[in-house]
């Protein structure tokens, strides 16, 4: 785990400086509707004035952006990230909003300390996402949200694509099937013909 986190660490040292130009080529092409229903559905319904934000894998600040933009009410925001590189290019430092350099395997906060946890996309890069639902579920205040959107491709094409893709981005796919035995589920929605999916949880009682 230690090499593959390392592997991706350098992966985004490369892609950091363009990232924020070729985001739009997934997630306006790929994943426009997943996109449309966290905005419009599911981050809406997960927050209030009084929440407090932790956004894993949080790269350059493209969820604090978009929380900000849609005018969505939180108070206090916390991104972690795998690469120092991606935080780097974001606007954190003059948002005053606190992020660290760090693992989702190991969050370093106190249990029941987010009202949301929101990750997008990062889940793609996890060998057991099931064990970073865990340990986001132990961070989770009783009438807390998980809203987690990745990559679940399937069939014959997403067979052929799964070793380049793991190969040259460091990713895989997060079955559909597997997402469904997560614990604290709530709902699960299916994008672009199953090759994205947006999971919201929550703690598991």
């Amino acid at each position: 785990m230690k090499n593959r986190q390392i592997r991706i660490s350098r992966l985004y040292r490369y892609f950091a400086p363009i990232y924020l130009h070729i985001r739009p080529f997934w997630t306006g092409i790929l994943a426009r509707q997943a996109e449309r229903y966290l905005e419009r559905e599911a981050l809406p319904a997960s927050l209030h004035p009084k929440a407090n934000v932790l956004d894993l894998g949080c790269g350059p600040g493209v969820n604090q952006a978009r929380l900000r933009r849609l005018n969505l009410p939180f108070a206090n925001y916390v991104g972690l990230d795998l690469s120092p590189d991606m935080l780097k290019r974001s606007g954190y430092e003059a948002s005053g909003q606190n992020v660290l350099v760090g693992s989702a395997n190991y969050i370093p906060f106190q249990s029941n300390s987010f009202d949301l946890i929101l990750s997008t996309w990062m889940f793609s890069h996890l060998l057991k996402p099931v064990s970073v639902v865990r340990e986001a579920q132990r961070l989770l205040l009783p009438d807390g949200w998980l809203v987690i959107a990745c990559f679940s491709g399937s069939g014959f094409l997403a067979g052929v694509l799964r070793d380049f893709i793991d190969r040259v981005f460091i990713m895989q796919f997060v079955p559909i099937n597997e997402i469904e035995t997560w614990p604290g589920l709530v709902d699960v929605r299916s994008f672009a013909g199953g090759w994205v999916t947006v999971a919201r949880l929550q703690r598991e009682t």
